[in-house]
């Protein structure tokens, strides 16, 4: 073998003259035993030296003239896009080696590609890397050859056994690398993606599934024998690693976010949920389990994509099975009631109440208010929130009926409907029934919806409220999915814009700029606005200036019992007597 003639594109070279040059050449010599239709191509990245093995399979797009197979591949036009990008993330993890070190030794993908001929073929890349002493890709050998049948249904074996209905394979392989160092701390990586179901749903489920594929074969490229890699079931994968550090995590799950949060030109966006585990625990499912807790947890908010489990949120899991063991009973005894936080007409020397939202408040036993932070999540999650709301509904219809019969002048008043069941029960049936039994005007009863990205059956019981006569207020404008395109044909009548979006557009003059313009869009598209979360006057009156003049929060008053909240009512029309 050590005399066999290599023909590299122009150059011919003996396996001796090779060696010298990259160690790993007896390597590849033991594997073209195996892969004779192997086509090899080498790189010196010192000398910016690329050559290619003459061959009659690659379409000439990939025999450029600069030798540079890798850098060819994200540059053709011969294969899919979303192929293509498999061979950039190859290819820039390589680039990003001749800067930083890199653990791996080999780098593998597969890439569909139809050959010279017009066959089209699954083709495997894999390249051997040569370091430096500091770690730092020089050379490398790779190879790219067509692969078999049987290797294609091995690695179908491969996939279908590693995941939830067929957990051993992988927890055998995650045992055997604990065990290796079981003095060593570990870090368990579980993510998926946000609303796969809607892309599904939108994009049809063969985009779906090339998604999926696209994730695991980018993993294939990044991770290493220190990296150990599995999809657990539909878009859920899973990641073992060394922990050493929260920072080092981070920058792992940055560099995986950068390669797999976009697919051709849907943009994805993936949580993370990480459990750091001791090497010598055998619990290897529970750790999984725990990092999908944490994953679960991070899907509450668009705030943070990376969750780590840790103690709190195991004290978080006790707190849901508290609040679950008395939600019923807080139901039947009343301990739920109605604040109701005013909304405020302002134009920079008076405010007048034109109306309210009503916000739920627990006051247990013990007269202690609890936050509905800590239980409309449960409540959401376990389907109690539809019970919780019919009573909120009711509550509010009964408020509104005694203004009515007390000769109290009524404003309208807004509650909050869930998504969660938007779908399941007949919301619109069953508020119309409530208006009808309070004999109250529907103007006065106002529903608002929490903001997402739309699918098609979502917006028909959404148009359904409309059809029934609701007014619809989109609760939250600016939290995450809102798209300005979609508010030319929306519902809705009133958008309520998010604090969080006014905090952070207000810091810079770009984003006033945005509020801005999202106040005057909203007015051309006849769209009432109000601003949530108002703190300060700066803000009340930035926001007046610009066209918004209805807002709520801390600035103009808190959320108050109904009592207090018909005294600033009785107090406003005494001043506006005199």
């Amino acid at each position: 073998m050590g005399t066999e003639h290599v023909k590299l594109g122009k150059y011919s070279l003996l396996g001796e003259d090779i060696i010298m040059a990259f160690e790993s050449w007896r390597e590849i010599n033991r594997i073209r035993k195996n892969h004779r239709d192997a086509i090899y191509f080498y790189a010196n990245l010192q000398e910016r030296f690329y050559t290619i093995e003459e061959n009659d399979i690659l379409p000439d797009e990939l025999n450029p003239d600069d030798k540079n197979l890798l850098k060819a591949f994200c540059d053709c036009t011969c294969i899919e896009e979303t192929e293509k990008n498999k061979m950039c993330n190859l290819y820039r993890q390589i680039e990003q080696g001749t800067k930083e070190p890199i653990k791996m030794d080999d780098l593998e993908t597969w890439v569909h590609l139809e050959t010279r001929s017009g066959k089209k073929a699954l083709m495997a890349v894999l390249c051997y890397l040569e370091k430096d002493e500091k770690g730092l890709i020089r050379e490398y050998v790779g190879m790219i050859r067509i692969m078999r049948k049987q290797e294609l249904e091995n690695r179908e074996i491969v996939t279908s056994f590693s995941n939830d209905k067929n957990p051993a394979f992988f927890l055998k392989k995650i045992a055997r690398f604990q065990a290796e160092h079981p003095e060593r701390e570990y870090a368990y990586i579980q993510f998926d993606v946000r609303r796969f179901k809607y892309i599904n749903e939108k994009y049809g489920s063969d985009t779906g599934d090339n998604i999926l594929r696209y994730i695991y074969d980018t993993l294939d490229v990044m991770c290493d024998k220190e990296h150990l890699h599995c999809r657990l079931s539909a878009d859920v994968f899973q990641i073992v690693t060394y922990y050493n550090s929260r920072e080092e995590i981070m920058e792992f799950i940055d560099k995986l976010d950068e390669k797999i949060r976009r697919y051709g030109d849907i943009k994805l966006s993936i949580t993370y949920g990480v459990n750091i585990v001791p090497g010598s625990s055998t619990a290897y499912r529970k750790h999984g389990d725990e990092a999908g807790l944490a994953r679960a947890e991070g899907k509450r908010t668009i705030l943070n994509k990376v969750v780590f489990y840790e103690d709190t949120l195991m004290n978080h899991v006790k707190q849901t099975g508290a609040i679950e063991e008395v939600e019923e009973e807080a139901l039947r005894r009343e301990e739920f009631q109605v604040y109701l936080q005013p909304k405020y007409q302002y134009d920079r020397s008076h405010a007048k109440i034109v109306g309210a939202e009503a916000l739920v408040r627990w006051i247990d036993a013990n007269g202690k208010c609890k936050s509905p932070m800590e239980f409309i999540p449960v409540f959401e999650a376990n389907g109690f929130i539809y019970k919780l709301d019919c009573f909120m509904w009711e509550m509010v219809c009964k408020v509104i009926r005694r203004w009515l019969d007390t000769g109290r002048q009524p404003l309208p008043i807004s509650v909050n409907v869930s998504r969660t069941y938007l779908q399941k029960e007949d919301v619109a049936g069953y508020i119309k029934n409530l208006i009808d039994k309070y004999q109250i005007p529907m103007e006065l009863f106002q529903l608002e919806i929490t903001e997402t990205t739309e699918n098609a059956e979502s917006l028909s019981y959404i148009n359904s409220l409309k059809q029934a006569g609701f007014t619809l207020l989109m609760d939250d404008f600016g939290s995450g999915y809102s798209s300005l395109c979609m508010l030319k044909n929306t519902p809705f009548d009133v958008l309520k814009m998010d604090r969080q979006f006014l905090d952070e557009c207000l810091d810079s003059k770009q984003g006033e700029t945005i509020i801005s313009h999202v106040i005057s869009m909203s007015n051309d598209l006849g769209l009432s606005i109000i601003a949530e979360g108002v703190e300060n006057r700066g803000t009340a009156d930035f926001l007046y200036d610009n066209g918004c003049s209805v807002s709520q929060g801390f600035y103009f008053s808190k959320p108050v019992p109904i009592p207090e909240f018909e005294h600033m009512l009785d107090e406003q029309q005494t001043e506006q007597q005199r």
